[in-house]
């Protein structure tokens, strides 16, 4: 059975199945978590093989001594003769009448009734919610569960997160556990994709719903047309009548009043309260009877403290908890959190005032609510910052301003769904021009990285034409955006013509700033045009204006100024600077960006370690954040970066995300970037002719002029696919082609790769050679270890053609060694058949293996025998720690090993 989001899960309790399947001992989880997170879907999957004994608590049966034992054991009641009399007594007793019995007779009574069913067949004990079923039944099973690690018998449980502060103690002890956190964004929005809502919508629902399963798919089911696209408010409170409403309303009423009523004190709060805060307000909620509501709330698991704070887990419960009381008693409660905050300081007095405005809304504290939005905002706040502005627009005449606000701080603290949502209020477009072109300013920025560039184009572009005559920076910044648009679809004329545009707006003068977007304008048209040295000087120029501005946005476009130059040490250090100041900003929107470049810089400099880890983080953040756009761009990066290392089923994953993707949004980088990883594949597995299809695509794709980007990046492996499949002229025109950027650019690493495309297209074979020694020397200054390799491997095959074995030897081995390290398996092995055809001897062990495993496999073994954990393995072949345990498993089940220090001994022997 499939569970979306639970691999893992699924995975722990099968390997426990299949220890009592091949009769190699059993064992025991508690599997525990919120209400709402799965755990019965999980206890309750297939099982064939099992003789299967299912119990659940229930609520009338609590106080019923062995209640559950007597469901567990029900289905072996006539194996109770086969006990000793004495055991089989104090069983029957137990469970006919419930009386108290000699507790450890009872207990051993049970678990010999389990072993002897279990040599007959393998057991299954299935326990649901034990943290309800009756204390005496949960002792028992307890002292079984924790015995029967070496008997086919395996028992699995569930529980809430109450098992820690349980009122009859704690539940199961000693038994080993199995949270089950809520879903991550992706599994989450996976999980309810077929609900019809908007991209955005389902990350904030995931969000709301803590990634609870059931929350999320009761929630998205009754979400109105409006709320489904994006275009309404979503729910603050969980539905009416929902199992999951049901299941917290039990959890709450079984809360002391005290705590229940801190709750609501809480709930009133949507970013949480500190806990100075929180100790006072709980002093006042209690009475002598209820000294210690605060830790009764926490120890729920309905609130939890993060950075010093106590908020909800789940949103939509607090939510349910604030308007379960009258409108008097919520404004009763702000007015307590207001007085409990102390006006004087200064991360106290935007809270304060918001409750106030709860309490006794009015003009002048509109006022102060925005100037203290402000200071927020300039520590970084923009989730404060955003509440604030919208309920300062909610008390004023005319808040469009200030609703405008509230809509940019939400989108810069990641909220592009609450974004979209405070826009609409500023529809139809406000009598400000001004205000109307700041307004679809942004829409054009969230659209551009969360949505359609083409919609992007077209609202960037009108922005722009409002913004002109009032505000040239901003009009300038609506252009480039539009540019970008633009550039991400593969439509270049289009760009140029927007370049254009923004140079029209250049009055001479202009601030560092502004000179820096006037100069990248220009920079960017002249290159794709072809004039090379006109964009070398004005991408210059960009690069040394970088300094004297801290916008993250400049920065960026710094990087891609200095990427086109070749400089991808400085542009990786501006990737740095540019993240840094945004992350210090709290501007989480722009982030995801940022490391598109640096993951981009880092792929030139062959530093595959840091290229990985940022492609990873970017991914994470911006599928948090619904930056669809970047999603693409990131998986398509980590689609190569699989390749390279020989992951064809990771790499063939995230190149059909991120293709998909490309395909609806037409975005031309990504597309590139993932036919890059496709042919590599093909390349690395001699399939040169499908390589050269692959990238020749990539030239010609797109309703512009092709995807210049993307060839020309493309363009060193496309030169080797069309040689080795007989396309001499396919790739002498894509040398030329790199070769005007690679010269001009200066930069090593890309001077070294046209060496390499050279030597290919050579046809005097002296010229090949020294273009070859050209192209290692030049690699040598650089930090291409891979690149280097190839060519490496590329030389020692010539080599070995034209000049015998000998000459070739050094070159494969070291090109061997390099893609050994590096774990990349695929070239591995064709390093290693060249080697072979020179005669140069493999070692016997892994002449044996290499008929056995992958060359993934053997690549992973061996490493694994040198002492390496599978984390460790995980990290140096640019793997999921998940995708080696899956690799491990095969490696023993092919060699017929049981552990790690058989694995050892025989690549050892």
């Amino acid at each position: 059975m499939s569970l979306v989001g639970r691999d893992g899960e699924l995975r722990r309790i099968a390997a426990l199945r299949e220890r009592a399947l091949a009769g190699s001992g059993g064992g025991a989880l508690l599997i525990h978590g919120a209400p709402g997170a799965g755990k019965t879907a999980l206890l309750r999957t297939d099982a064939p093989g099992f003789l299967v004994l299912d119990a659940a608590g229930v609520g009338a049966e609590t106080d019923l001594p062995f209640a559950a034992l007597q469901q567990v054991l029900m289905p072996l009641a006539a194996d109770l003769d086969r006990l000793p009399p004495a055991q089989a007594v104090v069983l029957r007793r137990a469970l006919e009448t419930g009386d108290d019995v000699p507790r450890f007779a009872l207990c051993v009574a049970v678990l010999n009734l389990l072993v002897l069913a279990g040599r007959r067949q393998p057991v299954l004990v299935r326990v649901d919610d034990a943290d309800v079923i009756d204390v005496a039944s949960r002792d028992v099973l307890a002292f079984a569960a924790r015995r029967v690690a070496s008997e086919n018998v395996v028992v699995l449980a569930t529980a809430t997160d109450l098992v820690a502060a349980a009122a009859t103690g704690p539940v199961l002890p000693g038994v080993e556990r199995l949270p089950l956190p809520g879903l991550d964004v992706a599994a989450g929005t996976e999980l309810i994709a077929s609900a019809g809502l908007s991209h955005e919508v389902a990350i904030e629902l995931v969000r709301l719903c803590a990634g609870a399963p059931l929350a999320l798919r009761e929630v998205a089911g009754a979400l109105s047309v409006e709320q489904a696209r994006g275009r309404a408010p979503l729910p603050v409170e969980f539905p009416r009548g929902s199992r999951i409403r049901r299941a917290y309303d039990t959890r709450l009423r079984a809360l002391p009043g005290g705590a229940r009523e801190l709750l609501l004190v809480l709930a009133a709060d949507p970013e949480g309260l500190d806990l100075d805060t929180v100790s006072e307000l709980a002093a006042e909620a209690v009475d002598a009877a209820d000294p210690d509501a605060a830790d009764a709330a926490e120890a729920s698991g309905i609130v939890h403290v993060v950075d010093g704070r106590m908020r909800f887990r789940t949103p939509l419960v607090a939510g349910s908890v604030y308007r379960g009381v009258s409108p008097e008693r919520r404004r009763a409660v702000h007015r307590r959190i207001a007085d409990a905050l102390d006006p004087v300081r200064p991360e106290h007095r935007l809270r304060r005032l918001w409750h106030l405005a709860a309490v006794e809304p009015s003009e002048p504290l509109a006022r102060e609510l925005a100037d203290a939005a402000e200071e927020v905002r300039g520590r970084g706040d923009h989730a404060a910052a955003s509440l604030a502005s919208e309920r300062a627009a909610d008390l004023s005449r005319d808040g469009a301003e200030l609703l405008l606000a509230a809509a940019r701080d939400a989108w810069l603290a990641g909220r592009p769904h609450r974004a979209g949502v405070l826009l609409t209020r500023l529809r139809p477009a406000p009598a400000a021009v001004t205000t109307g072109g700041r307004r679809d300013l942004l829409r054009g920025q969230i659209e551009l990285r969360a949505g359609s560039p083409a919609a992007a184009h077209e609202t960037l572009l009108g922005a722009s034409d409002r913004l002109a005559a009032r505000d040239r920076t901003a009009a300038v910044v609506a252009l480039l955006h539009a540019g970008e648009a633009s550039f991400l679809t593969g439509n270049l004329r289009r760009y140029v013509d927007i370049s254009l545009r923004v140079l029209a707006l250049r009055e001479g003068g202009e601030p560092p700033e502004r000179e820096l977007m006037f100069e990248y304008a220009a920079g960017m048209m002249a290159l794709f045009r072809g004039r090379h040295t006109e964009a070398v000087r004005r991408l210059r120029n960009v690069v040394d204006l970088v300094p004297r501005t801290d916008d993250p946005t400049a920065m960026n476009w710094g990087t891609l100024a200095a990427l086109m130059l070749g400089e991808e040490s400085l542009a990786l250090g501006l990737t740095e600077r540019s993240g840094a100041v945004a992350r210090a900003r709290g501007q989480l929107a722009l982030v995801p960006r940022t490391l598109e470049l640096a993951t981009f810089a880092q792929l030139w400099l062959g530093r595959y370690n840091g290229a990985l880890a940022s492609a990873q983080e970017g991914l994470r953040l911006a599928q948090e954040a619904g930056l669809d756009n970047s999603v693409a761009f990131h998986r398509s990066l980590l689609a190569l970066f699989s390749m390279f290392q020989g992951d064809d089923d990771a790499g063939l994953r995230h190149a059909q995300a991120a293709t998909a993707i490309a395909a609806e949004r037409g975005l031309a980088m990504p597309h590139s970037m993932s036919s890059w990883a496709l042919a590599h594949r093909d390349l690395s597995a001699g399939r040169a002719a499908d390589a050269a299809g692959r990238l020749r695509a990539v030239a010609t794709a797109g309703g512009g002029p092709g995807y210049v980007t993307g060839r020309v990046l493309t363009a060193p492996h496309f030169v080797e696919a069309a040689v080795r499949c007989g396309d001499r002229t396919g790739a002498v025109e894509a040398t030329e082609l790199f070769g005007r950027w690679a010269t001009s650019t200066g930069s090593t690493a890309a001077r070294a790769l046209l060496a390499r495309c050279q030597a290919l297209t050579a046809t005097d074979p002296d010229d090949a050679e020294d273009a070859y020694r050209e192209a290692i020397r030049l690699h040598q200054l650089g930090d291409s270890d891979f690149e280097h390799a190839r060519t490496e491997l590329l030389y020692g095959r010539d080599l070995r053609r034209r000049r015998g074995p000998s000459a070739a030897r050094t070159h494969l081995r070291s090109a061997h060694d390099t893609f050994d390290r590096l774990g990349a398996t695929a070239w591995v092995e064709q390093s290693r058949a060249e080697l072979r055809a020179t005669g140069e001897a493999v070692r016997p062990v892994e002449t044996r293996l290499e008929g056995a495993l992958t060359a993934q496999q053997l690549t992973i073994a061996r490493i694994v025998a040198e002492g390496a954990t599978n984390r460790e393995v995980a990290a140096q072949l640019y793997l999921s720690p998940r995708t080696v345990d899956h690799h491990m498993r095969n490696i023993f089940v092919k060699l017929g090993v049981r552990s790690r220090v058989e694995l050892v001994r025989l690549l050892t022997g």
